[in-house]
């Protein structure tokens, strides 16, 4: 730097305060600055994410839903055969809507945690270089997703499937 003829000087100051600053201090600081031809520059915490990632949580849990109760209608229409001979030998509606709670539940945790890991490998594969930015981890909305989705899904597929089958003496069309 000094080859190049350049020479240090003092160019501002950086002061920190061990708290932060009361709105009347810091307009005070700004005034004081401003008359003796300063400036002062304050760090600003940057956009909370909160309201946008609880949204975008419930969002994606509302289509995992959807798609859980697509697949658990698939799955109770290729095993209607089966609901038809579990109330033939007495199996009580109960019964039933527990097979389709559990069944919904487990399709749900295993999406949620896929769904968490496969999401996690693409961001640590994006941010390979810093992963600095994956240290504040939103357990909270992880948590709704991975044990949430379930609960959820459990509480649908049990109350959604309290129908008799149609007739337990004649077998479905094929």
């Amino acid at each position: 730097v000094i080859a190049m003829g350049l020479r240090p000087s003092t160019a501002g100051w950086a002061v920190r305060s061990t708290r932060a600053l009361t709105a009347a201090e810091l307009t005070a600081t700004l005034r004081t600055a401003a008359a003796a031809g300063l400036s002062v520059e304050t760090p600003h915490d940057g956009p909370s994410y909160g309201r946008l990632r609880a949204s975008a949580t419930a969002a994606g849990l509302l289509v995992a839903l959807g798609v859980l109760a697509m697949t658990v209608g698939l799955i109770r229409s290729e095993t209607a055969g089966d609901a038809r001979v579990l109330a033939a030998v007495g199996a009580s509606s109960h019964m039933r809507r527990s097979m389709v709670g559990v069944t919904a539940a487990a399709l749900g945790f295993v999406g949620g945690v896929l769904g968490t890991a496969g999401a996690y490998a693409a961001l640590v594969a994006w941010h390979h270089r810093d992963l600095s930015s994956l240290r504040d981890v939103p357990l909270t909305d992880l948590a709704a997703i991975v044990f949430g989705l379930p609960v959820l899904a459990a509480l649908g597929g049990w109350l959604l499937s309290g129908a008799e089958p149609s007739s337990t003496t004649r077998s479905a069309l094929t």
